[in-house]
């Protein structure tokens, strides 16, 4: 005859089991949490995962890039011819005014003298149909190759016929497209709530945006 003591310490015991192998699978399931699936971008052979994106950002921001003693837009015939490429590759029809601060649309020789990193920016708001929206374009120069995609800063990357690297990202009221041309010329074209991605692209490849065009 087994005793009910007898019976509660069986249970107590399997109980005890139980209690260590849950703890155990518990324990082993944090110590080998699976990793996420590496992120993949359409045309990039190589991706920065988010968590890496900062850094290597500020990386790429603050090495090779050159400075106004070098980039030919420091003069007011480039600029000014850049400015008129900028122009001829907006989409027919489209109207532009300057920002505020800025008298006229286009790229400023004088602003790239005085600025640190050589970079020109064109600023303005543009008017293409029935869409109004902010057009910022920038352009610089750098040594450095064009890198890993960011994850979450680049939807798409295409290589053109030239060696130029179109990296895409568009959303529904941004569309940007940073095109790196061999000659080292980077064309940052960012259009909010205007501008179709063709538009964009078109105006990121405007052969006189890059710094091996003659003035």
């Amino acid at each position: 005859m087994t005793s009910t003591g007898a019976r509660g310490s069986v249970w107590s015991t399997v109980a005890v089991i139980v209690g260590i192998v849950a703890v155990g699978t518990v324990v082993a399931g944090l110590l080998h949490e699976p990793q996420p699936d590496p992120i993949t971008i359409p045309g990039c052979a190589e991706v920065v995962q988010p968590e890496d994106s900062v850094r290597v950002n500020y990386a790429f921001a603050i090495e090779g890039d050159a400075d106004n003693s070098e980039v030919p837009w420091r003069f007011d015939s480039k600029a000014q011819s850049m400015t008129d490429a900028l122009i001829a590759a907006l989409p027919t029809g489209a109207t532009v005014e300057p920002e505020p601060f800025a008298p006229t649309f286009g790229f400023d020789a004088g602003a790239v003298r005085q600025s640190l990193d050589g970079q020109a920016d064109a600023l303005g708001t543009v008017t293409v149909g029935n869409r109004t929206g902010t057009l910022t374009v920038t352009v610089g120069l750098s040594d450095q190759p064009v890198g890993p995609c960011l994850a979450g800063f680049v939807d798409q990357r295409s290589t053109q016929s030239d060696g130029t690297v179109l990296d895409i990202q568009d959303s529904t009221h941004t569309t940007r497209v940073v095109a790196s041309a061999i000659d080292g010329t980077r064309i940052d074209v960012n259009a909010k709530g205007v501008l179709t991605l063709e538009q964009v692209i078109d105006i990121a490849l405007a052969p006189g945006l890059r710094a091996s065009t003659p003035a």
